[in-house]
């Protein structure tokens, strides 16, 4: 082990004290695969075309980085190329023997002179247990957050992950260091409250849609029936009513995965935890407001214009009602749903979803409530700290940081997935309408590796990635720009804190949720709203609030 690599493992005992990551947007929604990005430029201070590193850590230009005397050990293969062993549960494994034969990182391995061999990741998050629970971790692993036993904070308080900040100011990362210099919110995201980076994330730029989802609707019922597209609660309990007496639908609003979260968000508040407009944490449960939920809830399941089912039914249920027009107002996602119901036209040629408005209380209201995602997604690459060739690791995941990697990440190999057109790229009929019949998303896999990595997410290979026109549309009908009313970001909490908690807030959840749904079938009268917030004040929600407002105390003050 290096002398670098102990000193940060002392610093980190000492300043992490086992921080853990808690509730990744943990308020009003969950996070969410889609992605979104701008066109991507060479950020200052990154390696520039024509030049590379020599034996002595000097550029082509003169000037030395600072590189310590251990970033080149561990293995080379039979042409003298640095091994670096990699974990990576991707969609792409389906169509390819070995990870490694992807395009995608032969032409990675071909910029970066390192030579990847993937571990097997077939066992997925339980495989990588019993890896994390071992000292020999693969020297990258890419995964997401959630499926990290404990988050990857986690792993960087036990000393299983190095902080990238080592391997930035080794100048082995000079890409990302670049980019996060020129980008605070991000930089902010990424750094956990003692300043040390975990992992190189998918990051979305800037000027990137960040809404993904919302309600759809039957916009040739709407027609048929001569009515406007509802816009505030009222107007879409009236719309629910006519579809019920005039189509025949029984199961007016549907939803899937509990994913009725705009109509909580229409009182200004979220279900779980989030920040209010005084800065302040809160728990939607108890709120007042949340009463007002639940009583609309309760008389839209009264008029049979609520579906109960959506609170457990899987998502081929919910498929079969809208495919046999039982249901008319749905729940969906840009890239999954909507495609999906367009699918659906083929046996059903009038059906017309079409996005619809976040509801509001009352007409011209602005929606109350921020529901964007965070521009650091959920999944990232960390390089093991029991990695023998640093720098060749890091080589690895900053590539996809720099100029020529960015355009690999989001596009793929010029003249084979795009060409360039007026400047821009443009992906070729090969993803567009794939001679083998594969999908847009699964083509561009081959090429720029799966859409779920570590990377900086264009936005024009985002739009690429929705050829619908109901799909562009979404993005703007759902964004909610104005939102006072925010998301948590992704919070550290100590171990104590994590445990505590976990242990007031098990309890808590599970008997919010039995009472919600009560509540709006009618079987514990509304009356006794008040009873419920006292008992959960009793279960100590208070100080589950009181360790979240710490931790987010913490985050603004990065």
């Amino acid at each position: 082990m290096s002398k670098a690599t102990k000193h940060w493992k002392k610093v980190l005992a000492a300043a992490i004290s086992a921080a853990m990551l808690g509730g990744l947007l943990s308020g009003c929604q969950s996070a969410g695969t889609e992605n979104g990005q701008a066109e991507v430029k060479q950020a200052e201070g990154g390696q520039s075309e024509g030049e590379s590193q020599d034996e002595t850590g000097k550029t082509d230009s003169g000037e030395a980085s600072e590189v310590s005397d251990s970033g080149n050990t561990g293995d080379v293969n039979e042409e003298g190329r640095p091994i670096v062993t990699i974990w990576s549960d991707w969609q792409v494994s389906e169509h390819f023997a070995d990870q490694g034969d992807a395009y995608y990182w032969q032409e990675i391995e071909k910029a970066t002179g390192v030579d990847l061999q993937f571990v097997d990741s077939s066992g997925r998050k339980d495989a990588l247990s019993i890896l994390i629970g071992t000292d020999d971790l693969p020297d990258i692993i890419i995964e997401y957050n959630s499926e990290v036993s404990g988050g990857v904070q986690k792993l960087l308080a036990d000393g299983s992950i190095l902080p990238l900040n080592e391997l930035m100011d080794a100048g082995y990362m000079p890409n990302l260091k670049a980019y996060l210099e020129s980008d605070p919110e991000v930089d902010k995201l990424m750094k956990n409250d003692e300043g040390f980076y975990a992992w190189a994330p998918m990051i979305r730029k800037a000027d990137s849609p960040l809404v993904f989802n919302g309600n759809m609707i039957r916009q040739d019922w709407l027609d048929e029936l001569g009515l406007a597209m509802p816009e505030t609660i009222q107007e879409m309990e009236d719309v629910l009513l006519a579809f019920k007496e005039e189509k025949g639908c029984d199961t007016g609003y549907s939803f899937a995965w509990k994913n009725y979260q705009r109509m909580v968000n229409a009182f200004g508040i979220c279900e779980e935890m989030y920040v209010g407009e005084d800065n302040k944490v809160h728990y939607g449960f108890i709120e007042d407001a949340y009463l007002d939920f639940l009583t609309l809830f309760n008389r839209w399941y009264e008029m049979g214009i609520l579906d109960p089912d959506g609170f457990t039914q899987e998502i081929d249920a919910f498929y079969a009602k809208i495919a046999t027009g039982r249901t008319g107002l749905v729940w969906g996602n840009t890239g999954g749903e909507l495609g999906k119901i367009e699918t659906m036209k083929a046996d059903n040629l009038e059906i017309d979803y079409q996005p619809a408005p976040n509801p509001v209380l009352n007409k011209g209201d602005s929606f109350p409530v921020d529901i964007s995602a965070f521009r650091v997604g959920d999944i990232g690459a960390m390089v093991s700290a029991n990695c023998e060739n640093k720098e060749a690791a890091a080589k690895v995941v900053d590539y996809v940081y720099g100029k020529e990697g960015d355009m690999l990440a989001n596009f793929g190999v010029e003249g084979v997935t795009y060409e360039m057109v007026d400047g821009k790229p443009q992906f070729t009929e090969y993803v567009l309408n794939n001679p083998d019949g594969l999908s847009i998303q699964t083509a561009l896999s081959f090429y720029a590796g799966d859409k779920n990595k570590s990377f900086l997410v264009d936005r024009i290979m985002m739009m690429e990635n929705y050829p619908l026109d109901v799909q562009k549309k979404s993005l703007d009908v759902w964004a909610t720009p104005d939102g006072k009313v925010k998301n948590l970001p992704s919070l550290a909490l100590s171990a104590e804190e994590t445990q505590e908690y976990s242990d007031i807030m098990t309890d808590i959840k599970t008997y919010a949720d039995e009472f919600k749904l009560k509540f709006i079938m009618g079987t514990e009268p509304l009356e006794n709203f008040p009873q419920f917030v006292e008992n959960i004040q009793k279960m100590n929600i208070d100080r589950a609030i009181e360790i979240q407002q710490a931790a987010y105390d913490r985050f603004c003050a990065r």
